[in-house]
């Protein structure tokens, strides 16, 4: 049986996933990221590139290892 706690670390994950996803849109889509120079839109945007690398793994491997218990 999965242990509670993995499961609402999973939900975390997805919840966190999620959140950058739709960050993100909204960061391209609303400010401003030129090539050439560094804005708060490109510090926001690769802020939610870094955390949705990091959470994407997460959640798979999580997901993963609760199959396989």
């Amino acid at each position: 049986m999965a242990d509670p706690r993995s499961r609402n670390h999973s939900r975390f994950l997805l919840v966190v996933l999620l959140a950058v996803v739709v960050l993100g849109a909204w960061a391209t889509r609303f400010l401003e990221t030129p090539v050439n120079r560094v804005t708060v839109g490109t510090v926001v945007a690769g802020a939610l590139l870094v955390v949705g690398a990091l959470a994407l793994p997460a959640l798979i491997l999580s997901t993963w290892q609760s199959e396989r218990e």
